[in-house]
């Protein structure tokens, strides 16, 4: 990959972190899932919320540049961006999420890398459909990190009974972020030719 394409995969990384920071202030986004939606939790506010827009980043990353790696940078930016953020403004945001430590800029890594896997392991499926696949498959990851890596020290874990519906809008969630991703990038990405990434 080239300086300008990964430049480019960074910039898109830090622009989902920049919305995602500032679009959901500290407690926000538990407000929204709990009180207002009455969604269960740990984990609805990374699957409506956090997860498709590090899904919208990785794969429109992914998307235009032709070199594999744009999903995983896009990703890692994402994570040291709200990080960095965080810390340069001291902003307070909720110790749940543990936005910005390393285990958040770990597990986006490795959302990151299962988009990167999705994308290329998919070839047989045509693009549209390869996006929304790689957008469900990362997003449910994601989650399921959190479940695994993150929550059980800064929330709780998951109830057993929370798992499907969670999953459910999880897959949901990171389909239709994944179906953006290929238009936004369809129609913005002039080096974007559908016909040979298919």
């Amino acid at each position: 990959m080239r300086g300008r394409e990964a430049t480019l995969c960074a910039a898109i990384g830090c622009v989902g972190a920049l919305l995602f920071l500032f679009l959901f202030p500290l407690g926000s986004i538990s407000t929204l899932m709990h009180d207002v939606l009455g969604l269960p939790g740990p984990g609805a506010g990374i699957a409506l919320i956090l997860g498709p827009l590090v899904v919208l980043a990785a794969v429109i990353s992914f998307l235009v540049t032709r070199p594999a790696g744009g999903g995983l940078i896009a990703s890692l930016a994402f994570g040291l961006s709200c990080g960095l953020v965080l810390w340069l403004f001291r902003i307070p945001t909720n110790p749940k999420g543990a936005f910005g430590s390393l285990p958040f800029i770990a597990v986006l890594a490795l959302a990151g890398v299962v988009a990167e896997g999705s994308m290329m392991l998919g070839r047989a499926l045509k693009l549209p459909w390869r996006s929304v696949l790689t957008g469900a498959i990362s997003n449910a990851m994601l989650l399921t990190l959190y479940w695994l890596l993150i929550f059980p020290s800064t929330a709780e874990w998951v109830k057993w009974g929370d798992v499907p519906p969670l999953l459910g809008l999880c897959l949901g969630c990171g389909a239709v972020s994944g179906y953006i991703a290929y238009a936004v990038s369809r129609a913005f990405s002039p080096r974007f030719a559908p016909q040979e990434r298919e």
